[in-house]
C-alpha cells in the first residue's frame, strides 16, 4: 500500500510538472511592428514622397512596437538612380548615404532608447536627415535623383523584419533641387496627356539646363512610354516613379548615362534646351496604340555631374 501511494505521488507530480511546462508562455517568434508615430497619421517619409527645391531634409517619423522588447532599429537611404547602381560620382556633389542604428547602447545618443522598451518612437528635428543647412550630413552639395528610404526593425530574441514580407517599410523618394534638370510639360488637360488611340501623341514643353552656378549641361535623355504600374497612386505629372514592366510602346535613349550601363543613345540635339515636341518628331513620334485607356509617359533628364530628375505622367486614349 506505501509502495502504491508513492507511485501516485510520483505520478501526480509528473503530471504538476508538466502542467507548468506546458503553461510557460512561447517563445517570441514574430518581428517587430513598423507603423507611424502617434502623432501621425503616416509613416514619414511617405511613399513616393517627393522633396522639392525648397526643401532640404527628410522629415524621419514612425514607430516600432514589440512585445518582448525592441532590440535595434536601422533607417537607411541610398541612391537609386538606375534602379541600384554603384557608380561612381566624379565631381564634388554627394550622394546621401545614411545607416542610422537606433539602440540601447547607439554611438549616437539621439538614437538611443531605454532598455526593455516595447515601443520607439522616431520623430524629432534631431534624427531628421538634412543634405544642406547646418544640420547637413553631407560635405558638398547633393546629388538630385532618387532614393530608397527603408526601416527595418530586431526585437531582443533576433526577430527581423523582412523586405519580402513586407514588414521592413521601404519607399522611393525624390530629391529635386535647383540645379538639377528641369522637365516641363506644357499641354497637360487636368493634369494628364490627351492622346487618340493609334495616332501620334502630342508633347508640348522642354527639358532644360537651369540657370543656377551649380548646374551642368544635359547629358542624358530618356522617354519611355509603357502600361500604368499597378504598385503605386498616380498624381499626374508630380508622380515620379519607374515604370516596371518591359512592355514599352515607345522606348528611346538620346545621349549617355553616368548611372546607367546600357544608357546610350543618339547625339543630344542641344545640351543647354531641348524642345519637345521637336525631339519627339519624325521618326521619333510616339504612335499610340489601337486599344487601351492609359499609359504612363516617363522622362528622365541627367546632367554631366550625374544629377538626375525622373517624371511620369499619365497619358489618357480616347
Amino acid at each position: 500500500m506505501k509502495s502504491t501511494n508513492i507511485l501516485i505521488a510520483c505520478i501526480l507530480a509528473i503530471g504538476i510538472s508538466s502542467c507548468e511546462n506546458t503553461s510557460e508562455d512561447p517563445q517570441d517568434l514574430e518581428a517587430p511592428i513598423i507603423d507611424h508615430a502617434s502623432s501621425t497619421d503616416e509613416i514619414s517619409p511617405d511613399h513616393g514622397e517627393i522633396f522639392t527645391e525648397m526643401m532640404n531634409h527628410i522629415p524621419v517619423s514612425f514607430s516600432v512596437e514589440d512585445p518582448s522588447g525592441i532590440g535595434q532599429i536601422k533607417v537607411n537611404v541610398h541612391a537609386n538612380f538606375d534602379g541600384h547602381s554603384h557608380a561612381r560620382v566624379l565631381t564634388n556633389f554627394e550622394t546621401l548615404a545614411i545607416d542610422d542604428i537606433y539602440a540601447v547602447d547607439a554611438s549616437n545618443p539621439d538614437f538611443q532608447f531605454p532598455e526593455n522598451s516595447t515601443r520607439v518612437e522616431v520623430g524629432t528635428e534631431a534624427t531628421d536627415i538634412y543634405w544642406s543647412g547646418d544640420n547637413s550630413r553631407l560635405g558638398g552639395p547633393v546629388l538630385a535623383g532618387m532614393y530608397d528610404f527603408s526601416i527595418t526593425a530586431t526585437d531582443i530574441y533576433g526577430n527581423q523584419t523582412t523586405f519580402a514580407d513586407g514588414s521592413s517599410y521601404l519607399t522611393t523618394i525624390h530629391i529635386r533641387t535647383e540645379y538639377a534638370p528641369k522637365v516641363t510639360v506644357s499641354n497637360l488637360n487636368d493634369g494628364e496627356l490627351v492622346g487618340t488611340l493609334g495616332e501620334s501623341l502630342t508633347v508640348t514643353g522642354e527639358i532644360s539646363k537651369p540657370d543656377h552656378e551649380l548646374s551642368g549641361d544635359l547629358a542624358f535623355i530618356w522617354i519611355k512610354l509603357g502600361e500604368e504600374d499597378e504598385d503605386h497612386d498616380h498624381d499626374h505629372d508630380e508622380e515620379n516613379s519607374r515604370i516596371s514592366n518591359d512592355g514599352y510602346v515607345f522606348d528611346k535613349m538620346w545621349g549617355s548615362s553616368q548611372w546607367i550601363a546600357e544608357g546610350t543613345g543618339a547625339d543630344l540635339p542641344d545640351t543647354q534646351n531641348i524642345d519637345l515636341s521637336t525631339l519627339l518628331s519624325g521618326d521619333n513620334k510616339i504612335i499610340l496604340p489601337e486599344s487601351g485607356d492609359h499609359l504612363d509617359l516617363t522622362i528622365r533628364a541627367e546632367d554631366v555631374n550625374g544629377n538626375t530628375i525622373e517624371k511620369t505622367y499619365e497619358v489618357h486614349m480616347d
